[in-house]
């Protein structure tokens, strides 16, 4: 039993589920949902997606509003 394509398909996976967190938590960061933004990944390039994030939004700092 050879088990180094089952091994590559759980690498590639996991390392699918990391850009996913990664847009996810960046578009949070920048106050936008991000669904729109896991959307042009899938259509566009998650790598595209990640650099317009970084490129064009700033990071939002939100101020608890439950104090």
């Amino acid at each position: 039993m050879d088990l180094v394509p089952l091994i590559v398909f759980l690498l590639f996976i996991a390392v699918i589920v990391w850009l996913f967190a990664l847009i996810g938590g960046m578009a949070s960061d920048r106050g936008h949902s991000p669904w729109p933004w896991w959307f042009l990944s899938i259509f566009w390039s998650p790598f595209g997606t990640i650099f317009v994030l970084w490129l064009f939004f700033r990071k939002v700092d939100r101020l608890d509003e439950d104090w």
